[in-house]
């Protein structure tokens, strides 16, 4: 199977005739996180940003602007739907954090991540978090995941990130 390159040129929509625009450094983005998929015992897990996401599906986020909070609790409500080995998931809320805390990571004084905007028919504030790089050797794309990280830390309910 030959594998598709994924959009990461942030100054070209993915999806110019959904798109609201391209994703702006001050925007806030939220993430939902589900239990025990990325945190257990209350702490967040390494797994809670997978690195095929980065590297190829796109890590998914929604635009604040432009999802409402039922949008954003649709979306969590069809992953809680879904029970990988039986097993019961429940919401631990959502990460805010802004599309320039994001690109100002850096890997070798170079930005290490990319925001692109990738509007859904039903979503039309999806966003997607990809390396630059998608090429780079996983020891160095596992340390660059690292440094996201602790942006997925504070969390809050759907409405408190609304407020």
């Amino acid at each position: 199977m030959v594998r598709q390159s994924p959009h990461l040129d942030e100054s070209v929509s993915a999806a110019p005739d959904l798109s609201p625009g391209l994703v702006l450094d001050d925007e806030q983005l939220l993430r939902s996180l589900l239990n025990p998929d990325h945190i257990r015992e209350g702490r967040l897990q390494v797994a809670a940003i997978p690195l095929r996401d980065l590297q190829e599906r796109g890590f998914s986020v929604n635009r604040l602007l432009h999802v409402t909070p039922e949008i954003v609790n649709d979306g969590i409500n069809r992953l809680l739907a879904r029970r990988p080995g039986g097993q019961p998931r429940y919401s631990e809320g959502v990460a805010r954090f802004s599309a320039g805390a994001v690109r100002s990571i850096q890997d070798e004084e170079r930005q290490a991540f990319v925001v692109i905007d990738t509007a859904t028919p039903d979503n039309v504030g999806h966003a997607s978090i990809y390396l630059s790089d998608v090429a780079m050797p996983q020891s160095q794309a596992r340390r660059m995941r690292a440094q996201l990280l602790p942006l997925l830390q504070p969390r809050m309910s759907v409405a408190e990130a609304f407020t």
